[in-house]
Order: structure tokens, then C-alpha cells, then sequence
């Protein structure tokens, strides 16, 4: 049985992979088809005609039958047909469909798991801030939250890489701590934050002759 939705993620897959946004992508048909439209595609509201899931197949070079029923092959048979790729041996035009399809199959799952993971911390954060608004902050406690915002915002915005991954990284790991998923390991915790306190220079003043 066929999934709307799983055929809406292998649509927006082959978006990506062709670097286009929705309105381009809706451009590609005749008669075009509105940005709206791809939306309901991707998001798995409506599904393409025959015709125009023939057309999308041909933009990504994968056959129909992967854009309803998704990748068949299985983990090895996939790594068979990429080591031959990776060591530039001769692939056949099937074979090298079977290689996009399993290329895109990953890239639709990634971004089915990035959707569902921003789904998850939205709901987080209103329910946080339900909790907040029925418990009010007092004046200490409203400005330690502004220094936690103040330090998310500055490494956010204006941190490195590295910085914003340690950040992270610290911050589940406290939230771990805290609800009792995992055990306090100072050797763990403390070389991450003397890691990510050390990173940051020190201001220094001018000094005025």
C-alpha cells in the first residue's frame, strides 16, 4: 500500500538534490504547478498525477516505482553498488539509478528526522514557556534567565562552530543529569565546559596614553 507521505519526502529529496525551491520546481511542468501545490506534495496532502510522478522520476533519475514504494534494495546489495562507484568501476544505467534512489532514500529520511526533531523542540519550548507564565519568575530568577538567553544568543549568533557544538553537547547533557538519565561524570562534564570557557578571548581595555 502506497504513502502519501513517504512519496512527498522522496519529491522534496529530488527538490533538493536539483537545488531548486518549491516555485522552481513547480516551474519544470506544463502547465506549471504552484508552489502551493509542491507544498501539498511534499507534505503528503495530495499526491502527483501519473504523468507528473513519471515527470518528477525523470528529473531525479529514479524510476516510479521508487517514488511510491521507496528504495527496495537491501544495506549490502546499496554497498556493493557504492564501493563500485567509489573505486570508479562501471556502473550500468540500472545500477546507477539503484544508486540515486538509496542516495535519495537517506537524504528523505535525514530530513523527515530534522522535521520531526524542530516538531518536537517547538513543542518543548511552548510547553516551557506555558510553565513559566503560570509560574511566574521572580526578579532573580527572571535575571538568570536573561544571562541563559544573553549566553544562548551570543553563541548562536556569534560563536564558532565548535563553540555552538560544545554549547549543545553541555546543554543536553546537564538536562540529562538533572532528569536523571544519566549519572554526574565530571571527567566527561568538566573537560567539555573548560573546553568551551577557554575558547572565548578576553576582552582587553584600551588604554589612553
Amino acid at each position: 500500500m502506497e504513502n502519501k507521505t513517504s512519496i512527498g519526502e522522496r519529491i522534496k529529496a529530488i527538490r533538493n538534490r536539483l537545488g531548486e525551491n518549491q516555485t522552481q520546481f513547480g516551474e519544470r511542468f506544463s502547465p506549471p504547478v504552484s508552489k502551493g501545490g509542491v507544498s501539498r506534495w511534499e507534505n503528503g496532502d495530495t499526491k502527483p498525477t501519473a504523468e507528473r510522478l513519471k515527470k518528477i522520476a525523470e528529473f531525479g533519475g529514479v524510476s516510479v516505482e521508487y517514488l511510491v514504494n521507496g528504495n527496495r534494495l537491501s544495506f549490502a546489495d546499496t554497498k556493493i553498488l557504492f564501493d563500485k562507484a567509489v573505486h570508479k568501476s562501471k556502473l550500468s544505467k540500472d545500477e546507477r539509478q539503484k544508486l540515486v534512489e538509496s542516495q535519495l532514500d537517506v537524504a528523505s529520511a535525514v530530513s523527515a528526522m530534522v522535521s520531526r526533531w524542530d516538531t518536537e523542540a517547538r513543542n518543548q519550548v511552548e510547553k516551557q514557556q506555558t510553565i513559566i507564565e503560570s509560574n511566574p519568575l521572580s526578579g532573580i530568577e527572571l535575571q538568570a534567565y536573561g544571562d541563559f538567553l544573553n549566553l544562548f544568543n551570543l553563541i548562536r549568533l556569534h560563536g564558532s562552530k565548535e563553540q555552538q557544538e560544545i554549547f549543545m553537547v553541555l546543554l543536553n547533557m546537564f538536562r540529562q543529569i538533572a532528569t536523571g538519565y544519566i549519572e554526574y561524570d565530571k571527567s566527561d562534564l568538566l573537560p567539555n565546559i573548560d573546553k568551551l570557557l577557554s575558547s572565548f578571548p578576553i576582552k582587553k581595555e584600551n588604554k589612553k596614553d
